[in-house]
């Protein structure tokens, strides 16, 4: 692709590549995470194959419909929704910073999101034996049976775990630095689960860890984990214990349903996973039959005695 001029009036195009690399670097200064902007540049790839080394200013509603239409006919409803709403993302930034003069994304048809499936949720006794099938007598399963507690009593995100420092964990309680959004936060690490990692951290960290490694979690022979070798571990201590698809993902969304089945509210329950608002706990809160709507009319004000 052609390089761009960052300006209305010139003669050479703007380009996606330009446009994007501009984008990326906005999304790096509001401290976006790395997971998003990892996923919006999977979404630009595919619109490249679309739409080429065009100038970007010429892209209509119409042509963005097309691309809709193809993503949605090859792609799951989820990653269809994630990739356009990449690219209103996109286009809403250049119409902000003037570098193009319309919007042709703004009214872009999205994928609806409701009844969804949720994805994987195991159950209590599911985890449970989960958590417990790693050999404890060994500094690898000592290791493992600690990590799991942990991500089933925290809900983190893996990119919220994998780069944890063993400073960040104190007083039962996690500190996630720059997590989703770029914002840090403090989970609680409950005392169950904070003794299997203090237990960690006495006798088998040593052995595994080179001398002087910050990492929480670590591989043998001093090795850090990587993202990849961190998810498919994870998948792999799953399968050890027959089950399929464990990712920290459906640990989270697991530990989520179980709050609210045992009377968490859902604004505790989002607070712990750090979730900005209620909407993404409505789908737990259904598994869980927890009916929010009732809880509305038992206990609004403006309902109640009515």
């Amino acid at each position: 692709m052609s390089e761009s001029t960052d300006s209305l009036g010139g003669d050479r195009i703007l380009t996606l590549e330009a446009a994007a690399r501009a984008y990326f670097e906005h999304l790096r200064l509001l401290g976006r995470s790395t997971g998003t902007i990892r996923s919006r540049t999977n979404a630009m790839r595919q619109f490249a194959k679309f739409w080429g080394g065009r100038d970007l200013r010429d892209v209509t509603p119409a042509d963005l419909e097309a691309f809709a239409l193809s993503v949605r006919g090859r792609l799951s409803r989820e990653s269809a929704y994630n990739y356009l709403q990449a690219l209103r993302s996109l286009f809403r930034y250049l119409a902000q910073e003037q570098r193009i003069l319309v919007d042709p994304a703004r009214r872009l048809p999205m994928p609806s999101m409701r009844n969804r499936p949720l994805g994987k949720v195991f159950t209590p006794e599911e985890m449970k034996r989960a958590i417990e099938a790693p050999d404890v007598g060994t500094s690898r399963g000592l290791r493992d049976r600690a990590l799991l507690e942990f991500l089933y009593s925290t809900g983190l995100r893996s990119n919220e775990a994998r780069p944890l420092a063993v400073e960040d964990v104190a007083d039962e309680t996690v500190t996630v630095r720059a997590g989703k959004g770029g914002k840090d936060r403090r989970v609680p690490l409950g005392a169950h689960a904070g003794a299997w990692v203090q237990r960690y951290l006495r006798e088998a960290r040593p052995r595994l860890a080179k001398p002087g490694e910050t990492a929480l979690w670590v591989m043998d022979r001093g090795r850090v984990f990587g993202e990849a070798w961190f998810r498919r571990h994870v998948r792999e201590l799953g399968e050890a214990a027959g089950l399929t698809r464990m990712t920290c993902h459906a640990i989270r969304r697991s530990m989520a349903t179980h709050l609210l089945s045992a009377g968490a509210s859902p604004s505790e329950v989002a607070g712990i996973l750090g979730h900005e608002d209620l909407g993404s706990l409505s789908r737990y809160a259904a598994l869980a039959g927890v009916e929010l709507k009732e809880a509305h009319a038992r206990t609004h004000p403006r309902e109640v005695g009515s």
